[in-house]
């Protein structure tokens, strides 16, 4: 792989709180969607704006070091950039996905809102259950809440939220998981709230089939984002025996075919529906399987072909493929060399319904991350702490 030149990090910006990084978080969000464009500039020829690369990552199950790190290689040009890439032969079986998109089709079509309300998200103190489009928004300014000067956007979505579980785990787990709160599950009671198998026969089994095999490429993965950074390919594996693992089936309503004009600025999506809001992911990322409709839309960042400016573009629509984005807490781990990058899903007229399944991966809920090595990604900005405690003052300030 080619020589890593050290990021220069020798700002003396403070090190921040927990809960002040969360409100520098939003501050970013802000600043970026202020002003971002809808469309390139015209006569912006098409080849030359930024895409989302594709990866064939099927060599990097092979015994052979130099093609994982060549893969490995891929990723980080990737990272360095957008923070988004999609993977192909990724070991996720067919059967799987189709299964786990038809339960997403089942739960929503499916339960009776009754049935629904005892899932709801406000009896998990863990964000598990049904989630209602009109309970959390992941971009917080979209409530509109009083005092805050933003408008309010009602999102479209409605989702179903689950976490880890040993079940869920094809190598058993080493049965040391604890929460986002830092306890044990088996000591609680709290977990998971699931469908009962007469509600929705099969519905487990489905979840736990496509679960198992996008945990272990998740894994898999974050070996070769070790390559990636120039680490020892296992150097991550003692914080993922039981790892942080949120996934959520997602559905998007269709909307009629109309006519209307395109959308002018990046707040506002006149040309559709707001689906899910503008945002960044929080743990350390996120591996996505969409159905065939389109709707995720990247925030590419600016560059002379913008006039400077971040632009909205679709992201593209590859069958079998998944989409990997780099989320917030591995971006704070790099100290800001791989990007975390802003992303929404619009519902564009005349699309029909789309149905996604992001799994948001996370190291050990309960470990202590330390800064990786300043070699890598220089001095670290960022003060240690639990995985956990992240990821959870950024759920926070989702709810209503």
């Amino acid at each position: 792989m080619a020589p890593r030149p050290i990021p220069d990090r020798s700002s003396k910006a403070p090190i921040l709180s927990i809960l002040e990084e969360v409100a520098a978080s939003q501050d970013h969000l802000r600043s970026r969607l202020a002003g971002a464009l809808t469309s390139p500039p015209p006569g912006t020829p098409v080849d030359a704006l930024p895409s989302v690369p594709l990866i064939d990552i099927g060599a990097s199950f092979s015994g052979n070091s130099a093609a994982r790190k060549a893969i490995a290689q891929q990723i980080r040009d990737a990272c360095l950039t957008t923070g988004f890439f999609q993977i192909s032969n990724h070991g996720v079986s067919a059967e799987a996905m189709d299964g786990v998109l038809d339960q997403a089709k089942r739960f929503f079509r499916d339960l009776s809102p009754t049935q629904k309300d005892k899932l709801h998200l406000k009896n998990s103190p863990l964000f598990r259950g049904y989630e209602p489009h009109d309970y959390s928004y992941v971009n917080p300014d979209d409530m509109g809440k009083d005092g805050t000067g933003y408008d309010h956007q009602q999102e479209t979505k409605e989702g179903f939220n689950w976490g880890y579980e040993t079940g869920l785990d094809p190598t058993g787990g080493d049965g040391k998981y604890v929460e986002l709160d830092g306890q044990s599950p088996a000591e609680t009671g709290l977990g998971n709230l699931w469908p009962s198998e007469d509600e929705l026969p099969g519905f487990y089994a489905a979840i736990k089939a496509y679960y198992s095999q996008v945990l272990e490429l998740a894994r898999h993965l974050f070996r070769l984002f070790a390559l990636s950074l120039g680490l020892e390919e296992r150097y991550f594996d003692e914080v993922m025996t039981h790892p942080g693992g949120i996934a959520r089936l997602l559905k998007y309503k269709g909307q009629p075919a109309v006519n209307g004009s395109a959308g002018t600025n990046g707040s506002k999506t006149e040309e559709g529906k707001l689906g899910l809001g503008a945002h960044t992911d929080y743990e350390c990322f996120t591996l996505l399987l969409s159905s065939a409709n389109p709707g995720l839309e990247i925030l590419f960042p600016p560059s002379p072909l913008t006039d400077n400016k971040p632009l909205w573009m679709p992201c593209p629509v590859r069958p079998g493929t998944l989409t990997v984005n780099v989320a917030d807490f591995l971006m704070r781990w790099t100290n800001g060399l791989y990007k975390s990058t802003i992303h929404r899903v619009v519902n564009k007229p005349g699309t029909g319904e789309r149905y996604s399944v992001p799994f948001f991966f996370s190291i050990n809920y309960d470990a202590d991350v330390e800064a990786l090595p300043e070699e890598v990604v220089g001095k670290s900005l960022y003060r240690p702490m639990k995985a956990g405690e992240y990821v959870l003052e950024r759920l926070r300030a989702t709810t209503m």
